[in-house]
């Protein structure tokens, strides 16, 4: 069970139009209230989006609850912290119209 302060899930790869969707699995958020979220997407005419989704059983995607959508911005080193709602979290990253030539994301588990 992750502690506050613990990764939670981190991605350094690049991520291209052919392997976009990457959906990360379900991860159990007991331990933790809060994530908190950096990211730099780096594109030359490519758009990338990353959201978070929730569950309630880990199997299936809630459609009551869900997660604000992220910064517009292709860049977020400061960190946003964001409340978790549900116990069961995932991560998307789509990447349209032309492969990223940076993908970073740390999140980290937050009280």
């Amino acid at each position: 069970m992750p502690r506050p302060g613990d990764r939670i899930w981190g991605q350094v790869t690049p991520v291209t139009v052919a392997l976009s969707p990457v959906v990360t699995g379900w991860f159990d958020t007991t331990g933790y209230t809060n994530l908190l979220l950096s990211y730099v997407f780096t594109n030359s005419t490519g758009l990338t989006t990353m959201t978070i989704e929730g569950s309630l059983d880990g199997a299936t995607l809630d459609t009551d609850m869900t997660y604000a959508a992220l910064a517009a911005s292709p860049q977020l080193g400061a960190g946003l912290v964001v409340a978790v709602l549900t116990t069961y979290i995932r991560f998307r990253i789509v990447q349209a119209t032309a492969d990223a030539t940076r993908t970073k994301v740390l999140v980290q588990a937050r009280a």
